[in-house]
C-alpha cells in the first residue's frame, strides 16, 4: 500500500498538469471546420468523422507531399503507379479502379477533380502554402454534388497574414537526390493582409524513370471589415515527371527499381485565382461565394503506346451561399447555395513527340448547375436534426474538330437528399447518425472515346448512367479527460451502376450493385506533453451484390488497413517519433472474378528525431528521419490481364534531414 499511494498521486498529478494546459490551449485556439456544413461550425459540433491537419502538423512531421500527410489516417488509403506522389490515386471507402473520382478534393473550396479520369496531381499544391486541411468520410452529395461519394478533401491556404510581419523558410535533402526548399513571408496592416509563399521540390525517384520536379509559388491579398472581407488568392506551379511503368512478377521480384519505358513523361502547368466575398452585417446571416478560375496544361509523352497528347482544360466556377441562423426551438441554421462549374477540355493527340502530324483534336465541355439546400433544427441544446436536399443538372458535350467525328451531347441530371441526427452531451463527446443518396455523373472520356482507342468500339456512350448510392453512417468521438479521444465511424453504402470497363463489350458500362460495408476508427492519445500516441484501423468489406461476380471482393481494396504512431519528447528539446504502416492484400484492378494472384500485404515503419530548440527566437527546427525502415518490398497498385499481374512497386528504404525557420 505503501509504494501504490505515491505511485497514485504522481499519476493524478500528471494528470492534472495535463488538464490544465490543454485546457489554457484550448481556451485559446477552438478548433473551427468549414467542409462538413459548408460553413464554419467548432470541431466539436460537426455531425460527421472529421479529421484536420494543420500547417504546424505537416511541418512537424517533415513530410514533403499532402500524400504523405493523408496516408496514415483512418479510411484513407493511396495507391501510386511511380513510388511517389506524382501518381498518386487516392481511394476511400473501398472504391477500386477509378476510385479518385469518387472523391472530391477541393483547394479552398474549389474543385479540383478533373472532368476525365486521370486523377488530381498532388504535387501541384505547394505545402508551404496550407493553412490546413480537412477531410470528411462518407457521402457528401447533397453539399457538393459531382464526385462526393466517398469522401471530401478541402485543402485550405493561409488566408491570415501575421500581425504586422512574419517569414518562414525551410529546406531538406535526402535519398535519391530528393530535395525541398519553401519560402513564406506575410505581413498586415490594418485590416489588408498580404501572403506570399514559393516552393521548389524534386527527386530522381526510388524507380528508374520515376524522378519528379516541381516549383510554384503564390500569393494572396485580403481585407477584413467588420461586416464584409474579401480575397484574392492567384497561384501557379510546373510540375514534370517521369513514368516508370508497370513489371511482371519476375521482374519486380528480381530489381523492383528497374524501369522498361525509357522516355514516358508529362509536363504540366497550373494557374489558379480565386476571388472570395462575404458580407454578413450581423450575427444572424452571412452572405458569401467564390469566383474561380483554373487552367491546366498538360503534355504527356507515352512513348511505350505511340500516345502524345497535349490537353488543355480551363474552368470557371461561381458557388455563392446564404446563411440564416434563427430562433426555432433551440436554434435553426439555414443554408441555401447554388453551384456552377464550366470546364472545357482541348485535347490533341499526335503521332509522334515532335508534334509535327495532329491525328485527332476534340473539344469537350462539361457544364454543371446544382442547388441545395440543408437545415439544421436544434430540438433541444444536445439534440440536433439536419435535412438536405440537391438538384443537380450536368450537360456533357464532345466536338472533333480533327479526326474520327464525334458531335454528340447528353444531358444528365440527379435529385440527392440526406436526414441525420446529432447528439452532443458535452465533455468532447458527439454522436452522429444520417442516411442519404449519392452520385457521380461519368468521366467525359468513360462516355465518349476522346483518344480514338481500338479498345473502346463506341464513339459516344449515352446508354452509360450516372453512378447512383444510398449512404448510412453512425459514428461517435468520446474524449476522455482531455486526454485519449476515440472515434468511430460505421459506414453501409450501397451503389448501383458503378461504371467501369467491359473487355469483351469494349464500353464503359454500368456495373451489378455493390455493396462497400465497415468501420473506420482512430485513437489519440497526448500525456502529460511527455508522450503522444495515435493510432487508426479501417476494416472494408467492398463485395459486388449481382451478377456472374456476386459474392466477390471488388479489386484494390484491401479489407484491413491500419496505423500507429508514436512520438516521444525527451529532455533538451528533443522529440523522437516512430509510425507504421500495414495494408492487407488485394486483389489487382481488373480481376472482378478474383482468380488472379493477389498483390501481398505489406508493413511499412518510419522513424525520425526532431530538434525544436525552445529558448531560440522564433520557431526553429532541424530534424532526420528514415521511411520504410525495413526496406519493405511492396506494390501498392497493380493490374491484372489473365493470367498475369502486373505490378508497380512502392519505395524502398530512404533517409530525408531538414530543417526549417520561422519569425
Amino acid at each position: 500500500m505503501k509504494k501504490i499511494i505515491p505511485c497514485t498521486l504522481i499519476l493524478v498529478c500528471i494528470v492534472a498538469v495535463s488538464l490544465t494546459a490543454q485546457t489554457q490551449e484550448e481556451k485559446s485556439d477552438i478548433e473551427v471546420i468549414v467542409t462538413a456544413s459548408r460553413v464554419e461550425e467548432p470541431a466539436e459540433e460537426t455531425p460527421a468523422y472529421v479529421s484536420v491537419i494543420t500547417a504546424a502538423e505537416l511541418s512537424a512531421s517533415g513530410q514533403t507531399t499532402l500524400v504523405d500527410a493523408l496516408e496514415n489516417l483512418a479510411g484513407i488509403h493511396f495507391r501510386s503507379f511511380s513510388g511517389n506522389a506524382a501518381q498518386a490515386e487516392i481511394t476511400m471507402r473501398g472504391f477500386g479502379d477509378n476510385s479518385h473520382s469518387r472523391v472530391l478534393v477541393l483547394l479552398d473550396g474549389r474543385r479540383l477533380n478533373r472532368p476525365d479520369m486521370a486523377s488530381i496531381n498532388w504535387l501541384e499544391i505547394p505545402v508551404e502554402s496550407i493553412e490546413r486541411v480537412e477531410i470528411v468520410r462518407g457521402g457528401a452529395s447533397v453539399l457538393f454534388g459531382d464526385n462526393a461519394v466517398a469522401g471530401v478533401i478541402n485543402i485550405i491556404t493561409r488566408k491570415q497574414a501575421a500581425d504586422g510581419f512574419g517569414f518562414q523558410v525551410s529546406a531538406q535533402y535526402g535519398s535519391f537526390n530528393q530535395n525541398q526548399e519553401r519560402a513564406e513571408v506575410s505581413g498586415s496592416v490594418g485590416p489588408v493582409s498580404i501572403t506570399a509563399n514559393a516552393e521548389h521540390s524534386a527527386t530522381d525517384g526510388f524507380r528508374e524513370r520515376s524522378a519528379y520536379r516541381s516549383m510554384g509559388g503564390g500569393v494572396r491579398a485580403g481585407l477584413d471589415l467588420d461586416a464584409f472581407s474579401s480575397s484574392l488568392a492567384l497561384s501557379y506551379s510546373r510540375l514534370y515527371y517521369q513514368l516508370p511503368g508497370e513489371l511482371t512478377l519476375s521482374q519486380f521480384e528480381a530489381d523492383p527499381t528497374q524501369s522498361l519505358y525509357p522516355a514516358d513523361e508529362s509536363n504540366n502547368q497550373y494557374l489558379n485565382a480565386d476571388l472570395a466575398l462575404a458580407l454578413g452585417p450581423g450575427d444572424r446571416w452571412l452572405m458569401d461565394g467564390n469566383l474561380s478560375y483554373g487552367m491546366k496544361f498538360i503534355e504527356s509523352d507515352v512513348t511505350s503506346w505511340s500516345s502524345f497528347s497535349d490537353l488543355l482544360l480551363n474552368t470557371m466556377a461561381v458557388t455563392p451561399k446564404l446563411r440564416a441562423d434563427m430562433d426555432l426551438l433551440a436554434g435553426n441554421r439555414l443554408i441555401l447555395g447554388i453551384d456552377g462549374y464550366l470546364d472545357r477540355l482541348n485535347l490533341k493527340t499526335y503521332s509522334d513527340v515532335a508534334r509535327s502530324s495532329l491525328d485527332l483534336e476534340n473539344v469537350v465541355t462539361k457544364a454543371t448547375l446544382g442547388a441545395y439546400l440543408t437545415d439544421e433544427l436544434s430540438i433541444l441544446p444536445m439534440f440536433t436534426l439536419s435535412g438536405g436536399l440537391r438538384y443537380e443538372l450536368a450537360r456533357i458535350a464532345v466536338r472533333t474538330i480533327t479526326g474520327t467525328p464525334i458531335d454528340e451531347a447528353d444531358l444528365l441530371q440527379n435529385l440527392a437528399y440526406q436526414i441525420g441526427l446529432f447528439v452532443s452531451p458535452g465533455a468532447g463527446s458527439r454522436f452522429w447518425t444520417k442516411y442519404g443518396t449519392v452520385f457521380r455523373y461519368p468521366a467525359v472520356d468513360e462516355i465518349a472515346n476522346l483518344y480514338d482507342s481500338p479498345f473502346i468500339s463506341s464513339p459516344f456512350n449515352t446508354d452509360l448512367q450516372p453512378e447512383k448510392g444510398y449512404n448510412l453512417e453512425l459514428g461517435g468521438e468520446v474524449e476522455l479527460f482531455r486526454l485519449l479521444k476515440l472515434s468511430t465511424n460505421l459506414f453501409w453504402l450501397e451503389m448501383q451502376d458503378e461504371i467501369a470497363y467491359d473487355g469483351v463489350a469494349l464500353l464503359n458500362v454500368n456495373l451489378d450493385e455493390t455493396r462497400h460495408l465497415g468501420v473506420e476508427s482512430g485513437l489519440g492519445l497526448q500525456f502529460a506533453r511527455m508522450l503522444e500516441l495515435a493510432a487508426s484501423y479501417s476494416y472494408t468489406a467492398a463485395t459486388f451484390r449481382a451478377g456472374p461476380n456476386s459474392g466477390k471482393r471488388i479489386p484494390l481494396v484491401p479489407v484491413h488497413r491500419g496505423s500507429a504512431e508514436a512520438v516521444l519528447h525527451l529532455p533538451l528539446d528533443l522529440s523522437f517519433g516512430a509510425s507504421g504502416r500495414y495494408v492487407g492484400d488485394v486483389y489487382s484492378g481488373g480481376d472482378y472474378e478474383n482468380k488472379l494472384a493477389k498483390l501481398d500485404a505489406y508493413w511499412l515503419l518510419d522513424l525520425f528525431i526532431r530538434y525544436n530548440p525552445e529558448y531560440l527566437p522564433g520557431n526553429f527546427e532541424i530534424y532526420f528521419g528514415v521511411d520504410n525502415v525495413l526496406d519493405a518490398v511492396y506494390a501498392s497498385t497493380g493490374y491484372g490481364f489473365d493470367p498475369d499481374v502486373y505490378y508497380y512497386p512502392g519505395a524502398g528504404r530512404s533517409w530525408k534531414i531538414g530543417g526549417s525557420y520561422g519569425y
